[in-house]
């Protein structure tokens, strides 16, 4: 663990809360939590009989990306299907009305999904139209889908970008499509939607040897009113950064609540963006917790990093404080480490307290 990733941490904290006035949406809908250039997301398709991703992404009104993904299978003696089609739209009209498209990867007899993500975005759109989302509470309709058999039951989530959709079940109750993942690009350089390849239940982090001194002493750590205890293994790096060695960061700071923006829409644009992959590590959905009281927000989410075979838990805990600002705490740490020391690093958390 080191200092970049928390200059990471502290970049996307500064940018964190984008208006929630913008008109960015899919055409016809008005959004709770407003797209930004840039997000996206990727559910696992099991409609597909090989493991199968489909992902979209946001540019703007009228531009858009949709993803599929499935691996070489020996066993199916199928080869890597790897299909990318960027997509203009015309935002004036009501339905999603292509107006341009270029198609990246190899369309000689990979038609049919090529289709398969015209279909898919005709019908999120069309279904996204009809429901309306005006909080992050989820929302679950009954539908016809022939593409999925039939009759489907489907999951809206204002956390999820663009069609909000989070999982579409069959008629006997399993998941045909669910979301593995979603994420901002940070630039136009940013690779990560093009690299996705799936991720399933937790990723094994990389085997790592930590080990506590017991002989270690307890020390308090003040960040204006946050108070955190940890213990002199802990070397502060900066004024509000701590290091675990290579192991763990934590860091404090404080933040205003934007003008015109209320405690609840704050804590959902958070939710949001806490939840999003960075750079080349990705969010899994399905390990992360969100938990939310009137005043306070706490978000645990695991990072699967293939490049490197790290894996990180990270935890995030944002208190409103008596004088409207917010309070934010970031915990980092290997999930290797954190696993094999659940119980030492779980009573850092737990020592956390806004005054």
């Amino acid at each position: 663990m080191n200092t970049r990733i928390f200059k990471e941490i502290f970049a996307a904290f500064t940018l964190m809360f984008v208006t929630m006035l913008s008109l960015a949406a899919l055409p016809g809908v008005k959004q709770y939590i407003p797209d930004v250039s840039g997000e996206y997301v990727y559910y696992q398709d099991s409609s597909f009989k090989n493991e199968t991703v489909v992902g979209f992404l946001y540019f703007d009104d009228s531009t858009y990306a949709a993803r599929i993904y499935s691996a070489a299978n020996a066993k199916t003696k199928s080869t890597e299907k790897d299909i990318t089609i960027y997509v203009n739209v015309d935002p004036s009209k009501s339905g999603f009305t292509l107006t341009g498209e270029k198609i990246d990867g190899t369309v000689e007899g990979n038609s049919d999904l090529v289709n398969y993500l015209h279909d898919m975005l005709y019908e999120f759109a069309k279904r996204r139209q009809n429901e309306i989302l005006d909080s992050i509470e989820n929302k679950v309709v009954t539908d016809t889908f022939n593409q999925f058999g039939g009759t489907v039951k489907i999951k809206y989530n204002s956390l999820v970008p663009i069609f909000n959709i989070e999982e579409i079940y069959g008629a006997d109750g399993k998941p045909v499509l669910q979301i593995q993942t979603c994420g901002l690009l940070v630039d136009s350089s940013d690779t990560s939607f093009t690299s996705f390849k799936g991720v399933n239940g937790l990723p094994k982090d990389k085997k790592r040897v930590f080990k506590k001194d017991k002989r270690s002493e307890e020390v308090e750590v003040n960040g204006g009113s946050q108070k955190i205890t940890l213990d002199t293994h802990w070397q502060q790096s900066m004024q509000n950064l701590w290091l675990l060695g290579d192991y763990a960061l934590l860091s404090i700071n404080e933040m205003k609540l934007p003008e015109g923006m209320d405690t609840e829409q704050a804590l959902d644009l958070l939710s949001r963006r806490f939840t999003q992959s960075t750079t080349h590590s990705y969010s899994v959905w399905q390990q992360a917790k969100v938990t939310r009281t009137e005043n306070r927000l706490s978000i645990m989410n695991v990072f699967y990093q293939p490049e490197s075979g790290n894996v990180t838990r990270d935890f995030k805990i944002v208190t409103r404080k008596s004088d409207g600002n917010f309070a934010m705490l970031t915990f980092t740490v290997f999930d290797g480490v954190y696993q094999k020391s659940r119980f030492y690093f779980d009573t850092i958390l737990k020592s956390y307290r806004v005054e």
